[in-house]
């Protein structure tokens, strides 16, 4: 369920976040409903371009190497640096972008690799995860146009350090108490 449902509520605790912390937010809140399939179709198609990449080529041979917590954060970081002309080439600022490379992407690929190692090194379910963080992403207030990489970045970090916590560091797999 987490490989559906998480990031979209992780997006939506930020909404309400930014509400409470009177960020700037669309009068009026507008989701596209029946565009949901089709954006979930296209982002499909790129993120399996890029998690064979990460999770089918990259992360079994780090993680011999590394703990999964490092792993994620080595491979959140070189990810990112991926995005940083597209973002450029969008207009973000310089602040967007430390934002949301340095805290968000990071913290996106530690709960990735969790979610990839608890379904026994399922890509798919990491496809899952980046299709659906996409989707959320471009339905977030009015096509992502309020879109706080800060808000959003601190929220998914917390939600990689109980990950961590729960789940520990290094294999990100085995759940510490049971």
């Amino acid at each position: 369920m987490p490989i559906i449902f998480l990031l979209p509520l992780l997006y939506l605790l930020s909404y309400g976040v930014m509400h409470l912390l009177r960020l700037p937010l669309p009068d009026e809140l507008h989701i596209p409903f029946l565009l949901i399939p089709i954006l979930f179709a296209v982002f499909f198609i790129t993120a399996v371009g890029e998690e064979v990449g990460w999770m089918g080529y990259a992360v079994d041979p780090l993680q011999e190497q590394q703990s999964a917590l490092t792993t994620g954060i080595v491979m959140g970081s070189v990810w990112r640096i991926f995005h940083v002309v597209p973002d450029i080439q969008a207009n973000h600022g310089l602040a967007w972008i430390a934002w949301q490379h340095s805290v968000y992407a990071v913290a996106l690929r530690i709960v990735i690799v969790w979610l990839y190692n608890k379904t026994g090194k399922s890509v798919f379910a990491a496809i899952l995860v980046h299709d659906t963080d996409n989707v959320s992403w471009s339905l977030f207030p009015n096509y992502g146009s309020h879109y706080d990489p800060a808000v959003m970045g601190a929220i998914t970090a917390i939600a990689a350090a109980i990950v961590t916590f729960l789940w520990g560091s290094r294999t990100l797999a085995r759940y510490r108490y049971r």
